[in-house]
């Protein structure tokens, strides 16, 4: 029997999420349902009421509640459901925590021009380059990939918030990219390593790619 407890109901979590994501929520409510092997209850408060069934295991449940979360933070349920793969995970960043002065709202804005960027550029390059999709509101900055994907891309968030110049953080994400390309690609080989060394003349780039400038 499940007997896990989250807000106190054995076998029960609840999260609360705008009201303007309870419609949006609501309409998928039936896939969610079948994806996550739960039983979901919307109320128009905004509290989502996560049940488990008979078959479901705990990390089900859990990641139930991080699908939630990723909805109410403004990803798409196609995106929010990526956090049933193995290794995928939601980081999240406060942009208030970020800011001395809590009472000046335009440094806020200021520090979502930066990471938006013209035109959104910034935030489809962080993206592109970490490999993790982004989503920012007003308070925050919600992050879904891999682990390291995601945590590269909050890293560069961080980064843009702290006053890095974009290309500089660009840069940053370009070195991390090629590093992990490189380990991955140690990895696929390494039972046969002696073909990709050095000595034998083949160069990193023709294997991995060259990166493209941004």
């Amino acid at each position: 029997m499940n007997t896990w407890s989250v807000d106190g109901v054995r076998g029960r979590i609840v999260v609360s999420v705008d009201r303007n994501k309870v419609k949006y929520i609501e309409k998928y409510k039936d896939m969610l349902e079948n994806e996550l092997n739960v039983k979901i209850m919307i109320d128009n408060s905004g509290q989502v009421i996560i049940e488990p069934r008979e078959t479901t295991t705990l990390n089900q449940i859990m990641k139930a509640k991080e699908v939630i979360e990723a909805l109410n933070y403004g990803f798409d349920v196609n995106t929010a459901l990526e956090l049933k793969k193995p290794n995928y995970v939601l980081m999240v960043v406060n942009l208030r925590d970020y800011i001395i002065d809590k009472s000046k709202i335009n440094h806020l804005v200021r520090i979502k021009g930066r990471l938006i960027g013209e035109e959104g550029r910034a935030r489809r390059t962080i993206e592109e380059l970490s490999g993790a999709k982004i989503a920012i509101s007003d308070k925050s900055v919600a992050i879904i990939g891999e682990y390291e994907n995601a945590k590269a891309a909050r890293e560069a968030i961080e980064m843009l918030i702290q006053g890095r110049q974009h290309a500089t953080v660009y840069r940053r994400l370009q070195t991390w990219r090629r590093e992990m390309r490189r380990r991955k690609l140690e990895e696929l080989v390494s039972g046969a390593g002696s073909m990709f060394r050095e000595d034998v003349g083949i160069d990193w780039r023709d294997v991995i790619g060259e990166e493209e400038e941004y």
